[in-house]
Formats: structure tokens, sequence, C-alpha cells
């Protein structure tokens, strides 16, 4: 450990840190403003904390860098068994480049667009100690912000050694010192209250998962699986969804202002300043379809009208995009800037989704939020969804949101079930974070467990101990920990009991698990699996599992995949996904099948509309392909860095060795030959990433003269490929 953690530690003013306890500890790490203002509310936190049986301390400084807070944890966590720590108030906010990987989306060129916006604000910086960053620079305006590269030497992976949260006040609505100490106060008592984990709300907003039922109802299985309590009455779980009534505005506000409610969960659309809930409501005047269409149309109509004159178009222009696309002339969107019609316009956009100013006036009182939204959690900004709800004047005492853009089909609710265990937000979002997921709150925020529930030691490395907790005794998540604790400890036997829970178990979230843990291994046991998840009664094991056919490049899965087409058709999000991963197969391959099992069908009623509709739904990925194919081979191909970029969510097995022969193309721009190397660590679940791995090796070792940007990327892109190859 370097000399400079220890003096870092010592130059801090650790306070009030004495508490005689020999356990688990937790870092209350402040800026010293903060510290001064909020004193007494501060150690008011401290000591709620410790009555949970965490040995609590403050450090508190003017800190400089993220650098040295991260020394300051390591530290603590090597000489004071550190389990966690939060940020209060002016923290330096690392900003991650380079490792869009760890992200579940988010893939913006850190070359052409500015440095904050392309870089991932990320607390994984604080709370993973494995990972190796390389410092380049501060932002000379906003000076909080400081960027990192991700180090091609750095483990490629995320896996947190403490867990993390953040509590930061905004001066957008009051004094952020008065803020900060009304909310510390308000943990600090009802870290008192006996609350059981008992009542869950869950909303889907306008277009998540494509608005298909199929996708929304199997919710109404797993939150029962996860928060069996809240099963057990008719209130004790609700599901909403866009529309179910025309404003869902005024009924979601209602249900977060409920101070019975435990943990409300949105899937939805987000910017950090609003959370999308519906398109316009189907009020009274709208449902008519001969008057309320047009009206309808003409708000769209002004809406686009005004979009394309705030881009830089002239009237004219904007006029005759609206024109061209839609063929409606002026009468559409001519009083679009009439101040009446703007302010009705206005009022009409704002029932369709919740803003900060609509949070601090309806005081949540949910226990806990959880944002599955882009955006929702983005603490560089001065404000955000998820801080706005705790932060406002109800009991909502901790919020989970994202810094960045997210998948729509990210896998959201991995282990949540540990919450209803009587595990701490903090020790459940440390085993499932992603780079941009965060706590805002207080992480040791824990609901109050059943007499009858099980709590295993997180701490504990023998694999024998873990594997007592495979059975079906125990709770759902309970048994996924315990497969994701063998993982980390690497237990050899981890493969073939995947398969036999996934074919033996009846919880739906179990068998997720073993989806996502399997394909970290060698051979051919995970194209078994998908083959067998094609049938899977939960779709989103079904749509997960047709979105990893393709990226695998099985001809095994062809004729499968394709069945599952002729029976999924109507599932709007697994079609979307077996439509994409149909495309990952080379020469349109996997259409030629589906047309084939189409003629040969005797249960489809029209298969000529049938087929082309088929035809057409793949037909834009498939040309996606051959232009990545063409940018591979022609070096004189039109927007060939864009099709090469667009590899990394489409990674097609039969290009990897055209990746490779352009890596090693001298005659090639170093940084097209980078782009590349970066595209090649996409392949992690393709059937070929073995033998990338060992071509790429064998280029490092040749003796060949390859630029250090290069170089770096082929050693990242060998760490990417061999967290896929146990």
């Amino acid at each position: 450990m370097r000399k400079t953690i220890l003096s870092a530690a010592l130059a801090i003013g650790v306070c009030a840190g004495a508490s005689g306890q020999t356990g688990a500890s937790f870092a209350i790490v402040v800026d010293d403003g903060s510290y001064t203002r909020c004193r007494t509310e501060i150690e008011l936190y401290m000591n709620a904390v410790r009555e949970q049986g965490l040995d609590a301390f403050i450090l508190e400084k003017q800190w400089e860098s993220p650098d040295e807070i991260r020394d300051t944890l390591r530290y603590y966590y090597a000489n004071r068994h550190l389990e966690g720590a939060v940020f209060i108030g002016d923290i330096p906010v690392p900003m991650i480049r380079k490792a869009q990987h760890f992200a579940s989306a988010f893939k913006m060129d850190e070359e052409r667009f500015p440095m904050r916006d392309s870089s991932i604000p990320s607390d994984r910086f604080y709370d993973d100690f494995d990972l190796e960053f390389e410092y380049v620079g501060r932002d000379s305006v906003e000076t909080e912000f400081f960027y990192y590269n991700l180090s091609p030497e750095s483990p490629q992976y995320i896996e947190c050694d403490i867990y993390s949260g953040r509590i930061r006040p905004s001066g957008r609505f009051g004094d952020i010192y008065e803020e900060l100490s009304r909310y510390l106060a308000k943990v600090a008592r009802l870290k008192g209250e006996k609350n059981t984990l008992d009542k869950v709300t869950s909303y889907t907003g306008d277009g998540s998962f494509s608005n298909s039922l199929i996708a929304w109802k199997d919710e109404t299985i797993t939150l029962q699986e996860q928060f069996p309590l809240a099963g057990k009455t008719g209130d004790g779980t609700k599901f909403y969804a866009f529309a179910m009534y025309p404003v869902m505005k005024d009924i979601m506000i209602g249900e977060i202002q409920r101070n019975d409610l435990d943990v409300v969960i949105f899937h939805e659309h987000g910017m950090p300043d609003r959370q999308y809930l519906t398109a316009i409501p189907d009020e009274s005047g709208y449902r008519d379809y001969m008057s309320g269409g047009y009206e309808l149309g003409r708000f769209y109509a002004r809406s686009a009208y005004r979009n394309a004159i705030m881009r830089g178009k002239s009237p004219q222009e904007a006029g005759a995009g609206l024109s061209s696309r839609y063929g409606i002339d002026s009468t559409w969107y001519c009083d679009a800037f009439d101040p009446a019609v703007e302010e009705a316009d206005s009022l009409l956009d704002l029932k369709t989704g919740i803003v900060l100013e609509d949070i601090q006036k309806a005081a949540p009182n949910v226990r806990l939020a959880i944002f599955d939204a882009c955006y929702n959690g983005d603490f560089r900004e001065d404000d955000c969804i998820a801080s706005r709800y705790i932060m406002a004047g109800g009991n909502t005492v901790v919020a989970i949101g994202n810094s960045a853009n997210v998948l729509q089909d990210k896998s959201s609710s991995d282990l949540m079930g540990m919450l209803a265990c009587g595990y701490s937000v903090g020790e459940w979002m440390q085993q499932v974070n992603i780079l941009e997921s965060h706590i805002l709150g207080d992480p040791t925020f824990r609901f109050t467990p059943p007499a009858s529930a099980v709590r295993p030691d997180l701490k504990n490395t023998d694999p024998g101990y873990w594997l007592g907790y495979v059975d079906d005794r125990y709770p759902c998540d309970i048994q996924g920990l315990a497969l994701h604790r063998l993982y980390s400890l690497h237990y050899e036997g981890l493969p073939g009991l995947l398969q036999e829970i996934y074919d033996t178990s009846d919880y739906y979230m179990l068998r997720l698990q073993c989806m996502h843990l399997l394909a970290h291994y060698r051979g051919d046991a995970y194209v078994s699996l998908l083959e067998k998840a094609f049938d899977d009664p939960y779709e989103f094991i079904r749509r997960k599992a047709a979105y990893y056919a393709g990226k695998t490049g099985s001809a095994d899965l062809l004729e499968p995949l394709a069945e599952m087409y002729l029976n999924e058709y109507n599932a709007l999000r697994v079609a979307f996904n077996i439509v994409s991963g149909g495309s990952k197969f080379r020469d349109r391959e996997f259409v030629r099948v589906l047309m084939d099992m189409v003629a040969g069908s005797d249960f489809i009623f029209d298969k000529e509309a049938f087929a082309k509709e088929a035809e057409d739904r793949l037909d834009a990925q498939c040309r996606m392909e051959e232009g990545s194919r063409k940018a591979l081979e022609d070096k004189d191909a039109q927007m060939r860095s864009l099709y090469i970029s667009s590899m990394r969510n489409n990674p097609y097995p039969h290009l990897a060795d055209a990746c490779i022969d352009a890596v090693k193309d001298d005659s090639e721009t170093t940084e097209l030959r980078t782009q590349i190397a970066e595209v090649l660590g996409w392949y992690v679940y393709s059937y070929n990433r073995e033998d990338i791995v060992r071509s790429l090796q064998e280029y490092l070792d040749s003796g060949a003269e390859i630029p250090d940007a290069l170089r770096g990327e082929i050693v990242k892109t060998i760490g990417r490929l061999s967290d896929y190859l146990r």
C-alpha cells in the first residue's frame, strides 16, 4: 500500500471516531463547510447508524480530489473493516471515461463530444478498489468534476469492495444546509421505526418494454417472489401502467405520498429533472375521433414545429419539413407561438410526467424509490429526480437512480429480495452495481426483517457455507445471492450447479441469475441453456435469451430462434430481440431459415403477409450487418467509422476475423485500428471469443511495432473477453 494512503488518512479530521465497536465500520465523508453548518445533524445521523451495529465515523475535510478520498477509504478498508461510505455535501465527482463496457447502454463518442457529456459520473471510483484509473484532468469550469480513464491494466469488471451513497442537497428550493440538516434529522428519526417490507408499488411508463403487456405482466410474479409479505394482502402490491387512467401523474403522486408505502419502482424514460410517465392524456375532449384526434394531431404538429425552430431551422424550413413528412399544411401549426396556445400546450405536456417542482410540492413518503430510467440519478447536475425525492419534506429516505442513460432491457431487479431479508440498500446494491447506478441518500437504510428471515454473512468466503443456502428452504434471492457469492469465490462446480438449478427451479428470478452467471464460462453449456430459455415462462428470460442468441453466433440456435419468432411475434419486446439477434448471423441465414419455416407451417392464416412483415422487420438490421462487413473490407466505404462504431451494439461473430485482420493492418490509421480493437471487446458472448483472445495475445507477443493507444485497447479487450472464459 502506498505511503500516501496512510499519510492522507492521518491528515484528515476523524471526528467522534472512538465508538468502542470492533465490527464493520462505516465512513461519513463530508466537506468541511457542510460539517461546520450541520454538525449536530451529522453526528445525530452517525449515532443512528451506530445503533444499527456499525462503527460509524466522520471524515471531514475540504477534499481536494477523488484520489484523496479513495486512498483514505482504502486505508480504512484495510485497517478498520470498512463496510461502506456516504458522501455528504460538496464531494468531488469522478467522471469516468474509456469504460463504456461497464455501462448498460451509454456509448457516446468520447472524441467528438464534450468531456462533460461523454463521461459517466460514477462512484465506482470510490467503492471498487481493484479498478485502476489514469488521471486526465480537472474541469476548469465545474471544478468538482475530475476526469479519469479506465486503465487497460485494470480488471475489466465491477466487483465493489464496499457500498456507497451520496447525499447532495440543492439550493434550488432553499438553503442547502437547512435542506441537508432536515434530511439527516429525518433519517435518524426513521431509522428507529420498525417497518417490514410489505407494501410495494410498480409503475411502467409509456414506451417502456415496447408498451408490451406480455412484458409487463410477469412483474406480478417476480415481485411476489422477492417480497413475499407484500403478496399476502390485497393492497400489498400494486401494478400500474401508463394507459390505466387518463392522468397517471395524479395517481402516482398519490402513491408516493402514502406513508405506508415501502418501495416504489418506476420503469420509465427519464431525464435529470423529469420522469416521463405517459403520452398526452386521453382526457375528455380528446376521445372523439374526429375532433379530438385532429386537436391532438395539431398539438404534436405545434410541438414539432417549435422544436425544429429551436434547433436552428427557419420557419419556412420547419414548415417544409412537416409538410414533406406528414403531408400537412400550416393550419396545423400556425398558432404555435400564440402565448395562450403555448401556455395550454405546456400545461398539457406537464400532465405527462413528474418534474422537480412536483416532487417538492408532493413531499414523497415512500421509504425507497427505485428509478429504472435514464438520468434520474444524475448527481452531476445541481438537482435531479432521485435527490429531490429524498430532499423534499416527506419521509423518503433513499433513492436509486442512474447517472447516465440505461438499457431499456437491463436486468433492474436482480437480488432485490435481499431487502426483505433485512439487508441494507447498500449491501444489496453492492452485489449488482453497474457504472451508472447510484444510491442517493442513506445506504445503510434497511427494513425490519420478519422473525423467520435469514441473512447470511456477506463476508463469509467458504464455498461450503454458501452452498448450504442453495436450497428451496430459503427465499428466491437468498439462493440467488449464494450463486453470486459462489461465482465471486470461483467455486469450480458452479457451471453444473447453474444448469441444474435452471432445469429444476420454479423461481423466475433464480433462473434468471443462472442465465446471467453461466454466460461467463467457456464451453457449450450456455448455448444449451439459451435454447431452453427460448421457452421459459418468464418473458424477460425469453427476451434476453433471444438477445444473447445472435451474439453467440451459434448455428445450433438458428432454427430454435426462428421457431421462437413464429410463437412470439406478438410479444413485441421478445420479437424485437429475435429480430436483433437473428441479424447477427451471416448472409441473412436467419431470414432464409425463418422463411422456410413460415412456408412449411400449417397455423399461419396469411403466410404472405406474415412473411413480408417479418422480412421488413429484419431487412434494416441485416442491411446494418452488410454495411459493417463492407466497412471492414473496403477502406473507401461510406460512413466507415459509423458502421464500425455500431458494431459495439452489434458484434457479429462471423466478422471477428475481419476485425482482427484490420487491427493488425498497419496501413490503416491508428485511430481506426484502436476503434476496431475496442469493438472486439464486445464479443463476450461470441462462440469464437477464445480464438479472439488467442489471436490478439499472439499479436502482442509477436514483436510487431504497435502504437501505445492500440496496445492499451488490445490489453483491455483481452481482459474483457477473459472474464467470459472461466
